[in-house]
């Protein structure tokens, strides 16, 4: 049976920093830096209060989706599918491409081992750290996090970034870290950068942005973002400090800050999180107290909290409304 804090740590630490990194996505790292000259990192996407994103949401229907299913795999890829296609209908802003497509072929019929593209993009890895602390062993946790990807992604680099923060997560939760981990993902670059990561934590920011050529900011691809979040993990000295590195290194900050967040949260638990951060999320009708009765029920093997599907339309929609206000707000130079 897995057990209650890293549960928790996961799924609140997601949020955290999906939350703390969205009022910064696609900007510049110079950019970022002006700000948090003026201001240290906050909340700031409506009111001073922090939003989520689709990279809690797919955490959570992750974790639905393993609650229904208690970790059984056939039933875990029908509840996750089933939860996909709910998720897509209520309209979510700021969708990835890929997930959108293999989504959609959902909706329309195609069996979930059949309906993902090729795109090695950051969905499986951004939802995959719940499967790590839940999974009964290795063996269980590839099977859990084939059958993520694969709904979405068919790309083996994107399989292998899942399986990376799944089982980094599963790693820190246990406090026992080793890198056999990283020298088992089977693309080059991929590997080195990984490796790279892992081995860079003494590193500055600068000294390691120069060096994986994040210039510019993080892109979405599987390849540069989830060593971008293992390089945030391994070099801060707390969860702050790493969920702070991950805006700065720009560009996806949403995505590497949540992924970031899941595992800091899985090492330390929910006490380990910046508590003020975690209080100013202010969402509907997918909440921190949901996400915590989530973990709560995975914990004691009951069924999920129940959840109001038709409710996040409306809320989608004012979240489009609040995202063109930012957009404005920065071609505006704020």
């Amino acid at each position: 049976m897995p057990t209650l804090e890293p549960l928790a740590g996961v799924l609140l630490g997601t949020a955290v920093g999906d939350a703390i990194g969205l009022p910064h996505e696609g900007l510049h790292p110079r950019r970022i830096a002006r700000r948090l000259e003026r201001a240290p990192l906050r909340h700031r996407m409506v009111l001073g209060r922090g939003m989520l994103s689709d990279d809690t949401e797919h955490a959570w229907m992750v974790g639905r989706a393993l609650a229904e299913s208690k970790g059984e795999l056939d039933a875990f890829t029908r509840a996750f599918a089933r939860q996909l296609r709910r998720w897509v209908l209520a309209l979510p802003p700021g969708v990835g491409l890929a997930t959108l497509r293999g989504t959609l072929r959902l909706v329309v019929g195609v069996p979930p081992e059949r309906s993902g593209v090729h795109s090695a993009g950051n969905g499986p890895a951004m939802r995959s750290a719940l499967l790590g602390v839940y999974a009964r062993d290795d063996a269980h946790l590839a099977q859990l996090v084939r059958a993520s990807t694969r709904m979405t992604h068919t790309d083996p680099r994107a399989e292998d970034g899942a399986l990376l923060v799944a089982r980094l997560a599963r790693q820190l939760a246990a406090g026992a870290l080793d890198r056999a981990i990283v020298d088992s993902i089977r693309d080059p670059e991929f590997r080195e950068r990984a490796r790279g990561a892992w081995t860079g934590g003494d590193a500055s920011l600068e000294d390691y942005r120069q060096r994986a050529g994040y210039e510019r900011g993080v892109s979405g691809f599987v390849v540069h973002t989830v060593p971008a979040a293992l390089y945030c993990v391994m070099a801060g000295a707390d969860a702050r400090a790493s969920l702070e590195l991950a805006v700065r290194l720009g560009g996806d900050t949403d995505t590497t800050a949540a992924i970031v967040g899941a595992l800091v949260g899985a090492r330390d638990g929910v006490g380990g999180l910046p508590q003020d951060w975690l209080e100013g999320i202010w969402d509907w009708p997918l909440t921190t107290d949901s996400l915590d009765a989530l973990a709560r029920a995975l914990a004691s093997d009951q069924p999920p909290p129940r959840h109001r599907w038709l409710a996040a339309i409306p809320r989608n929609l004012a979240c489009i409304a609040v995202i063109v206000g930012h957009v404005t707000l920065r071609l505006l130079g704020r």
